[in-house]
């Protein structure tokens, strides 16, 4: 029998220990609204199209406005985690909500920048090979017909001379 009493007393303690966790009180982490998390992802889309933007030749000036609403939209988006963190749901989804229209306009604004940069560079491009192709056959002309041009320049010159016929 003395050798059931230790291991009964072991698993006691061990039910007294585990117990003791089991009454801690929990930390409950409360989940984020969906709002929220788009309002989240709608930020970091909106970052990524105005860098995708600039990358692809939008001005810095036509940047600007955009950089300045997407601010706007993280400070809405702040304000929805704030309130949020409070437990003020409605406040938060609003926030949320405001954060993700601006966002998205802001997406789609630096998107249509970056694709009108784009092709004005490329219609830019195309133009400079054109006009460099154009110079090229021209200078390859005067270089290759110099001796006729100096021919019919001889000719125009006598042609226009006043001939002087020797009275007056």
């Amino acid at each position: 029998m003395r050798t059931l009493r230790p291991r009964f007393l072991a698993i006691i303690v061990c039910l007294l220990v585990s117990s003791t966790f089991l009454t801690t009180p929990l930390h409950l982490a409360k989940a984020q609204s969906s709002e929220l998390v788009t309002a989240r992802q709608d930020l970091v889309q909106a970052f990524q199209s105005i860098q995708t933007a600039e990358q692809q030749g939008a001005s810095n000036s036509d940047l600007l406005p955009l950089t300045a609403q997407l601010n706007i939209a993280l400070q809405y988006e702040e304000t929805a985690d704030v309130y949020s963190r409070q437990g003020n749901d409605t406040l938060s989804v609003q926030y949320a909500v405001q954060s993700i229209s601006i966002s998205s306009q802001v997406s789609l604004k630096a998107q249509n920048l970056g694709s009108s940069a784009q092709a004005t560079s490329l219609y830019r491009t195309t133009l400079s090979y054109i006009l460099a192709v154009i110079v090229a056959l021209l200078t390859a002309l005067t270089i290759l017909e110099l001796g006729r041009i100096r021919i019919i320049l001889r000719r125009r010159r006598v042609l226009k001379a006043k001939i002087d016929y020797g009275g007056r």
